[in-house]
């Protein structure tokens, strides 16, 4: 599962910078604590655990990748409890109403979690299996076998949370090797003008569905450069839809993964009805008064 540019806010939509002037360390952060750190690339595991002091857990959980309704793989990962991870971090911040905790993958896919999802539910910054396998997984959804997970795969408790059970691979970002914090002031730019209840609604689908690979308005993934309005504008509806939903259909062979196949039908049209809508809306003008 894979999924933009600078929006001239906080560091999270900044892309990576040299390593001399973007990268923070560790140690670094904690003896700076104080200030507003929003942003840390990750170093190898063992600097990790002996930096944060947050000590490696082994873990089993159902393999949503690999996994279908009757056909489980368990597999047990060593990783970090996520909860005193970032506190470790980022302090008492990531806890802030309205904050989340965004995930950058190597290639530039984002995934971003609400920070209370992570007060409410057990999860892990995975680096390895348990069992000295290869850290990899089969990704059929986008026609993928024996992707690297390392340096750092993102985990939840799906054996026992039915929230996590039920969002599938979403929220399961790998190869992250970055954490930042967002706030809704960093969406501003993307945010619909107006405020038709659809295309809001469409907005928060395209930041779980969309903005992982795509752009709009310089916010969202880094795999992507062009912005997800322009290049969706010369689509009509109908072809828009089936892109969303299932785009093998438009494309054998895309990497793009079809919309949340664990939804009911009718739930996946309404969702991509919304971000439709939500694309074809006008753009917030964060330059007005």
């Amino acid at each position: 599962m894979r999924a933009s540019e600078p929006n001239g806010g906080s560091a999270i939509f900044r892309r990576s910078t040299p390593a001399g002037v973007f990268r923070t360390t560790i140690r670094a952060a904690f003896a700076a604590m104080a200030l507003p750190v929003l942003a840390v690339e990750l170093p190898p595991p063992d600097r990790l655990e002996s930096e944060a002091g947050v000590p490696a857990q082994t873990v089993e959980v159902v393999e949503p990748h690999t996994s279908s309704p009757g056909h489980e793989l368990r597999v047990s990962y060593r990783g970090f409890g996520m909860a005193g991870l970032l506190s470790r971090l980022f302090g008492e911040r990531w806890k802030a109403p309205g904050t989340e905790v965004v995930f950058f993958a190597r290639d530039g896919y984002r995934s971003s979690t609400d920070s209370g999802r992570f007060l409410a539910a057990s999860a892990w910054l995975a680096f390895g299996r348990a069992d000295g396998k290869p850290f990899t997984v089969d990704n059929p959804s986008q026609h993928e076998s024996d992707v690297a997970l390392g340096p750092y795969y993102l985990i939840w408790d799906n054996l026992h949370d039915p929230v996590a059970r039920a969002q599938g691979t979403y929220g399961w970002p790998y190869q992250v090797v970055r954490i930042d914090l967002a706030t809704p002031a960093d969406y501003a730019a993307a945010r619909p003008q107006d405020a038709d209840p659809a295309a809001t609604e469409g907005f928060e689908h395209a930041k779980n569905y969309c903005l992982t690979c795509h752009r709009v308005a310089g916010i969202g993934g880094e795999k992507f450069p062009a912005d997800l309005r322009e290049i969706s504008r010369p689509l009509g509806d109908e072809a828009l839809k089936s892109w969303i939903i299932e785009p093998q259909k438009m494309r054998p062979g895309t990497a793009m993964p079809p919309l949340d196949a664990l939804l009911p039908e009718t739930e996946r049209n309404r969702i991509a009805d919304a971000i439709i809508r939500y694309l074809r809306a006008p753009a917030m003008d964060i330059t007005r008064p």
